[in-house]
């Protein structure tokens, strides 16, 4: 018996030890506020907050360094503490094929890098997290609408649909989804985001803009809850918080189509005012800079 402890229970204490170490190093460079009372927490508190949840909603600010560290360590603890796919805005759903192969060890890392042009920090802030799944044998699901058909969406509305091939709308949302599923306040809030510089190009607001965005939102809801029910995992989805701060885009969707669904967002401390935390996330982490 003294053997077989000192064969099987040393090593797991180690491994054990290790990560705790090194989430409780990562966590140190943040705070972690549970915003429904105003307490700074650890990562331990989140952990055992999202076991509730089918789906865990990680908001970023996209070159946010401290926040892709903290949320690599975070999506190690919850896929240490049960079975847990990966999903990623970063990603988009006509890439699966390839996705799939890498995390298979098919194809090399430059391979499957070659993908992600679209964002070019891609293998410093989020191949990680897909290495992370790949080496736990997780799910990595490539969760956006192809941005070629979000892009005529977001010129033409919803008359883009008579435009799409077979092949084009398998990997769109049905077209009655965008508005049926568009709240007011998100779709203010959207409208102030184009004016102020995202739409710039476009003159006044160009409501279609609006159908893009909710074309990412809704394309990202029904790839996550594809993959809950599929693989009967719960899904840590990473996405810019935009997409899923105040109740709004992914988080309201998934909420519709019945999921329970924990959001988290990160940002640089006084980005935010603290009154307005409980509005934003479930959580919300806060870091010292970018």
């Amino acid at each position: 018996m003294k053997v077989f402890f000192n064969q099987f229970v040393y090593p797991f204490l180690f491994v054990f030890l290790s990560f705790a170490i090194s989430a409780e190093e990562t966590s140190s460079v943040v705070q972690i506020v549970r915003t429904s009372t105003a307490e700074t927490v650890s990562i331990a508190e989140i952990v055992k907050e999202s076991s509730k949840y089918d789906v865990v909603v990680l908001g970023e600010e996209h070159d946010n360094g401290d926040l892709h560290r903290f949320y690599e360590s975070l999506f190690k603890s919850i896929s240490d503490l049960e079975p847990t796919s990966l999903s990623l805005e970063m990603l988009e759903q006509d890439q699966q094929n390839i996705v799939n192969e890498f995390i298979k060890g098919t194809i090399t890392e430059s391979h499957f890098l070659s993908i992600t042009s679209n964002w070019k920090s891609f293998k410093t802030d989020y191949l990680p997290l897909v290495s992370i799944a790949k080496e736990k044998k997780c799910n990595v699901v490539a969760a956006n609408p192809p941005r070629r058909y979000v892009n005529v969406i977001s010129r033409k509305g919803l008359s883009a649909y008579r435009e799409f091939s077979d092949g084009a709308l398998q990997y769109l949302p049905p077209a009655y989804s965008l508005e049926k599923y568009l709240t007011e306040d998100y779709k203010q809030r959207l409208t102030a985001l184009f004016a102020g510089g995202h739409g710039a190009n476009h003159g006044p607001v160009n409501q279609y803009l609006v159908l893009g965005q909710a074309t990412w939102d809704q394309g990202m809801a029904e790839s996550i809850s594809r993959e809950f029910y599929k693989s009967g995992k719960k899904v840590v989805h990473l996405n810019g918080r935009f997409h899923s701060d105040r109740k709004g885009g992914v988080v309201h969707r998934l909420r519709e189509m019945g999921h329970s669904v924990l959001v988290i967002s990160g940002f640089v401390k006084d980005r935010e005012e603290s009154g307005e935390f409980v509005k934003i996330a479930d959580f919300v982490i806060l870091t010292n800079g970018r």
